[in-house]
């Protein structure tokens, strides 16, 4: 049934939306096969991340926007595009910094101040134990996921019966999706802001290495790959050390990780990086080489399968892009087109607007509770990427029943952050390596309507639950895998973790800069890849209301590592390299940068000479928004303003703007979080929505007590409808463990 229309085909979106998270969202629907037509200005420059983030859409001005929200299924806004109404079927996705409440004391939508207050930065391992500015804006990114999954979840409970609702997402939301494992607390644990504190990694198993030539990431984390590297480097000895008789994951502490690494450390000097690549892609041990963005979108094995295609731009001349999300086996992609010039299509857009029918919400049957209420998934996923996905269609509403074998999940060890990525599920052994166990499996395959699995290419099949057997079954049935390097080339059976495609994709060496590359403590490539098969796996449910069948879906980190830094991942001959970070990096610019205070961090983000020469007048000397962050004037800066200065005492206060006519935003600056042994503060989780009546769940920002008394990250998004009468319903299910409230 391949050559089918996309997943979204015949979906009308109008986005007004100029930052990345609104953009990225318009990315990912349009590469699914909506028709997304976006708000742009005449005279807009078409930058590189432009020429990424804009492909697929149809560019018109301003003038169209009216007619546009008349007949469209959906409406994508930030907050430099107008807020929308949702009814008579519109779905309208607001995305916007700071949550319901508003910013708090008037800060702008800056993503570093939010990662300041949510613990980003400080969360991040340095070397001087110091928090972090974070050159990659992933909060952008999984905000603008979140937005995605969220606008089809809507579209899905439209088609059966929901009217139309608001979505709403913020990049709190993002923020907390990103730290869904980690901000967990219970009566035995509190979740830590700043773990380890070791930028190449806090197992000494699954981290950085020095090469003769370069650098290399090593991801022995289980016990079985950790033997597989003793056994390579012939070091049987360190298998038998008193010291090393647990799982890898316990070898965290300073003093097993610095043992471990003074024997590790010389070995892999000795031998160049591809030396390396082979030896342990041989002996089946994940790892992979440190590179540029560049390096990564020339990889000869993701041309091959079409994780970087060539994209003709209009302005920037031939490019290689990446793909888009997910490869469908019955409703495909559309081919890449490239980014129109601003407003080409304004004319085109106005002659058929008048002509535009949104679909109303079918009339067949009761509205669903849940935007996934019914909807059965079985989850075989383990680690962090497989289960997120899953976790966030129940978050959604689905019933999900996770499937381990009697060992179980090897990521239960990690009992807190287990919890967090594995909420909303129940749970069930079987073992399928055996008849009577496959058997029980096929059984709960015919009632079900998702698979979601994270095995390597070809294990579904060695256990006969392949697709074409799941097919059998169940024609009805959508297969959701979510690998390392996808389900066929010459990489799909290699074992891939998060980390591997940190090195490979240019986020390690982006944080590093000229400097050594640097483990981000996120997860990224992992969060991302299950908030994309998510989202994939919504889009082949909506596809099946057309088509009446289910499909396979391949999601890989492979894949992922390109999609999740759309912006950056552009090659062009003119094209000029993102910035980058240095060793314990603290930010761009002196108005832009984290700085110490008496009683903790404080991070600063001034965006205009206004708000530059504010800062000065609190400094007392002179301050340009192009000063460097480690120029001459730095230690006056540092000493005069905040050197011994309390952040909680400075912040209250604003600096008044230079005129009665200016806005007044003179500084913008907020505390870090390093009060590590606790959630983000109640302030923080409020401004994520209000509680009770229809807002139940809030993207990862409610924090939802289960039946052991822990509690984690909430919904994956908020999602409200009203009646004709204007009474609220809610279309997202109760979120976490305990359906009850906390």
């Amino acid at each position: 049934m391949a050559g089918e229309a996309p997943p979204l085909a015949g979906i009308r979106m109008v986005e007004w939306a100029e930052g990345l998270a609104g953009s990225f969202a318009g990315f990912l629907l349009a590469a699914l096969g909506a028709d997304v037509v976006t708000i742009e200005a005449a005279g807009a420059r078409r930058t590189s991340a432009a020429s990424v983030l804009q492909r697929g859409k149809r560019s018109v001005d301003a003038v169209c926007w009216d007619a546009c929200v008349r007949g469209a299924d959906v409406t994508l806004t930030d907050e430099e595009g107008p807020a929308v109404e949702a009814g008579d079927g519109l779905i309208a996705c607001r995305v916007i910094a700071w949550g319901d409440a508003g910013a708090p004391r008037g800060l702008p939508p800056e993503e570093p101040l939010i990662a300041a207050m949510t613990g980003v930065q400080a969360m991040q391992w340095s070397w001087a134990g110091r928090p972090v500015w974070l050159v990659t804006p992933m909060l952008s990114y999984m905000t603008g996921m979140l937005a995605a999954l969220g606008v089809v979840g809507a579209l899905f409970a439209r088609r059966r019966g929901a009217p139309g609702q608001t979505v709403r997402v913020s990049q709190l939301d993002g923020a907390f999706a990103l730290n869904s494992g980690t901000y967990v607390t219970g009566p035995d644990h509190t979740g830590r802001l700043l773990q380890g504190g070791d930028p190449r990694g806090v197992y000494p198993t699954y981290g950085l290495y020095r090469t003769a030539d370069g650098w290399l990431f090593v991801g022995a984390l289980t016990q079985s790959f950790w033997v597989k590297l003793m056994m390579l480097l012939e070091r049987v000895d360190l298998l038998a050390d008193p010291r090393l008789q647990t799982n890898p994951l316990a070898f965290g502490s300073p003093e097993i990780r610095s043992f471990v690494r003074a024997a590790l450390e010389p070995m892999f000097r000795a031998r160049t990086t591809t030396e390396w690549l082979h030896a342990l892609g041989d002996a089946d041990i994940p790892c992979g080489a440190v590179e540029s963005r560049e390096q990564f979108l020339s990889d000869p094995d993701a041309r091959a399968l079409g994780l970087v295609v060539p994209v003709e731009d209009p302005v920037h001349g031939p490019t290689w892009q990446p793909a888009g999300p997910a490869a469908f086996s019955d409703t495909p992609a559309p081919a890449p087109r490239p980014a129109p010039l601003p407003c080409a299509d304004t004319e085109a857009v106005r002659g058929e607007v008048a002509a535009w029918r949104r679909e109303a919400a079918s009339a067949a049957g009761p509205s669903p509770r849940a935007c996934l209420d019914g909807v059965r998934v079985l989850d075989l996923t383990n680690f962090i990427a497989g289960p997120v996905c899953p976790m966030l269609l129940a978050d959604l509403g689905a019933d999900v029943v996770k499937i381990e074998s009697a060992e179980g999940d090897p990521f239960r060890l990690a009992a807190f952050a287990f919890l967090g990525w594995n909420r909303g599920k129940r749970a069930l052994v079987l073992d399928l390596k055996r008849a009577e166990g496959r058997e029980v499996f096929r059984d709960l395959a015919r009632q079900a309507d998702v698979v979601v699995d994270n095995f390597r290419a070809g294990v579904m099949e060695r256990l006969g639950l392949g697709w074409e057997t799941l097919h059998d079954v169940n024609p009805r049935l959508v297969h959701t895998s979510i690998t390392g390097y996808g389900s066929s080339g010459r990489l799909a059976t290699r074992p891939g973790f998060d980390p591997v495609f940190q090195a490979r994709s240019g986020l390690m060496q982006a944080q590093g800069g000229e400097d050594e590359p640097v483990f981000h403590m996120i997860a990224y490539t992992d969060y991302s890849a299950g908030t994309l098969g998510a989202l994939a796996t919504l889009a082949a449910l909506f596809a099946r209301e057309r088509t009446g069948h289910g499909q396979r879906v391949d999601v890989s980190l492979f894949r992922t590592a390109f999609v999740a830094q759309a912006a950056d991942m552009i090659l062009h001959q003119s094209r000029v390299p993102a910035g980058r970070g240095g060793r314990d990096y603290l930010g761009p610019g002196a108005c832009r940068r984290l700085y110490a205070c008496r009683d903790g961090w404080l991070c600063i983000t001034a965006r205009t000479e206004a708000e530059a020469a504010a800062l000065g007048r609190l400094a007392g000397m002179a301050v340009a928004l192009s000063d460097p962050p480690d120029g001459c004037a730095l230690s006056r800066f540092r000493r005069a303003l905040l050197g011994s200065v309390s952040a909680r005492e400075r912040l209250p206060r604003r600096a008044e703007p230079p005129d009665p006519g200016a806005r007044p935003h003179g500084r913008a600056g907020d505390p870090l979080r390093r009060d590590a042994d606790r959630l983000p503060p109640p302030r923080l989780v409020a401004r994520c929505g209000r509680r009770g009546g229809a807002a139940r769940g809030r993207l990862h920002a409610r924090a939802d007590r289960g039946p052991d008394g822990r509690r984690s990250g909430g919904a994956p998004c908020d999602l409200t409808a009203r009646r004709g009468d204007g009474a609220a319903l809610p279309i997202n299910a109760a979120c976490g463990p305990s359906r009850g409230e906390p």
